[in-house]
């Protein structure tokens, strides 16, 4: 899968998130799938209470000063494409917005594992008050307590002046996977600010 950067104009208050907050190193980049059977998938498994056939795609693009503070928040240059992501909507079956949810490549540097690279692509679903309702990781062939809920529930209900730290405020890594614990926190947190961003500051 490709690394390539991925709400709805009419955004509910709770994603006008809180960015004053001290900047953290964080390397990722978005990834798009190649289907949309497996983009539908997998989302499903961010909001399964989600509409099935509800789910829409907004598309956006960040300003130069918007490159800028994403720059500077997330430690490294961002990719051409990454300054155009797509966030996709959730719904349930009555209409009512459930959140926003995007897929994150946050490995910048291959890494091999018996002969491939081991890649690491990480759902988040954020809800509609900003917080982290949900964390996937797909297909992982590593460690696979790195793809289990006693590893990504602790980043649930986060919010984007949370800590992301593995180590501290309660967030344990998985065993002999450090490196791998710290980037899926540096997604979820990548996450929050990519919405802030883009999609925070509207709500009409």
């Amino acid at each position: 899968m490709t690394r390539l950067t991925r709400f709805v104009a009419k955004v509910c208050t709770g994603l006008l998130f809180c960015l004053a907050l001290a900047p953290q190193q964080s390397e990722a980049h978005l990834a798009k799938w190649g289907s949309w059977e497996i983009t539908h998938r997998n989302l499903m498994k961010l909001f399964p209470e989600a509409d099935p056939n509800g789910w829409r795609i907004k598309r956006y693009q960040y300003s130069d000063s918007e490159v800028k503070l994403l720059e500077a928040e997330l430690g490294f240059e961002l990719y051409p494409e990454d300054k155009l992501p797509e966030f996709f909507i959730a719904s349930d079956a009555q209409g009512n917005f459930l959140g926003v949810a995007i897929f994150i490549d946050p490995r910048t540097k291959p890494k091999i594992l018996d002969g491939g690279i081991l890649t690491l692509e990480v759902g988040i679903g954020v809800n509609a008050e900003g917080k982290i309702n949900r964390i996937k990781v797909y297909d992982y062939r590593g460690n696979v307590a790195l793809a289990q809920d006693a590893f990504l529930n602790q980043l649930r209900g986060r919010e984007l002046d949370s800590n992301f730290k593995m180590g501290t405020g309660g967030l344990v890594a998985v065993g002999g996977e450090p490196e791998e614990s710290q980037l899926v926190g540096n997604a979820a947190r990548e996450a929050l600010l990519l919405m802030k961003v883009a999609l925070g500051r509207r709500d009409g």
